[in-house]
């Protein structure tokens, strides 16, 4: 069977093909089971206590944004601003005891090797790729033995900071949100097991004593990606901006085609499918959808409908905008009627 092609208007992928990593600066949430860290001291001869710190404040983060599949494949920590509640430590009974209260804790995060690298089908990542540092801060009260007596102590984060890095792994979720103009948004949702353990060793200390702070952190935040317009593609192809409709590249699309589906001047075909024996694959030059399209046929010409989902062999027929184009659309050629034609649909 012989099939022919009519492409009336069409609508989908990107100018940019580019990806560009925007920042968000995320919020530290208050949901029990995160952001609760166990800090543990462990004095030689006394005893172990323990305490909860509840950590809030904000993390700045730079990620790359996949808006086909609403992933991305980076997480760097910039910088943070977190704070930790006091805690309160202590154990023992007559012969040895020490009671210790930790006040003004201060912590930093940031990326050891950057990018963050994150599994984009999953949002997962290695959670040692991130450091955490108790820089701020400190631990003081008094420790007693009989060997040793009353003793008070004061230690100082900021002098001695504790350091150490993520264990596990851990999970950022993307999700989209809004449209505003030209930004497309999506909601952040960040979570990172991290911990510490460091031995507390001063001269002022009696007694060796380890110290271990650990924890999921959890923040949430949104940030955007500008999507091109065509405007200003077509102002990159030579082309005035209200030429959606002129057939300037070839005869068999107009601009708004080829924009649509992330073709430039230089790149665009003059068919916008390729036929095989695997079927009539639209063509495609971009990442995801810039608007929404629909793959339609007919016998006569006069009566068109959209190709139904059992007659692909790949992808849709029917692709909204942001829609991945990572699997190309593929109408069967056994099942093809003889006429195909791409419409576009409603622009966002």
């Amino acid at each position: 069977m012989r099939v022919f092609i009519q492409v009336l208007m069409v609508f989908i992928p990107l100018l940019i093909n580019a990806q560009t990593p925007n920042r968000a600066t995320l919020t530290l949430v208050q949901e029990r089971g995160f952001n609760e860290f166990d800090m543990d001291l462990d004095v030689q001869l006394i005893g172990e206590s323990d305490d909860t710190s509840r950590l809030t404040g904000s993390v700045q983060v730079e990620v790359n944004i996949i808006p086909g599949i609403s992933s991305t494949d980076q997480l760097t920590i910039l910088n943070a601003n977190v704070r930790g509640s006091d805690v309160d430590l202590s154990s023992g009974g007559f012969f040895a005891n020490y009671s210790f209260t930790s006040k003004g804790l201060r912590f930093s995060l940031r990326s050891i090797v950057e990018p963050g690298v994150v599994d984009p089908e999953t949002g997962e990542f290695d959670a040692s790729q991130y450091e955490i540092t108790a820089d701020r801060g400190v631990l003081e009260g008094s420790a007693y033995t009989l060997l040793t007596g009353g003793q008070e102590i004061d230690f100082n984060f900021a002098d001695e900071p504790f350091s150490g890095v993520g264990g596990g792994t851990g999970k950022i979720t993307v999700t989209p949100s809004r449209t505003v103009g030209s930004r497309v948004y999506f909601n952040l949702v960040v979570e990172l097991p991290l911990s510490l353990d460091q031995a507390i060793d001063t001269e002022q200390s009696p007694v060796a004593a380890d110290v271990k702070i650990d924890g999921i952190m959890k923040a949430v935040g949104e940030t955007f990606i500008e999507v091109a317009d065509y405007a200003s593609w077509a102002a990159q192809q030579g082309f005035p901006s209200q030429s959606e409709n002129a057939f300037q590249l070839w005869p068999s699309a107009s601009n708004y085609h080829y924009f649509a589906l992330g073709f430039s001047r230089a790149s665009a075909p003059d068919q916008l499918f390729d036929f095989s024996q695997a079927g009539a694959t639209l063509k495609t030059a971009g990442e995801f959808a810039l608007g929404s399209l629909e793959i339609q046929w007919s016998e006569d010409l006069k009566t068109w409908s959209q190709v139904p989902a059992i007659a692909m062999a790949s992808g849709r027929s029917a692709i909204t905008y942001l829609d991945s184009l990572a699997e190309p659309s593929i109408v069967k050629m056994d099942q093809a009627k003889r006429y195909l034609r791409i419409i576009r649909l409603d622009s966002p």
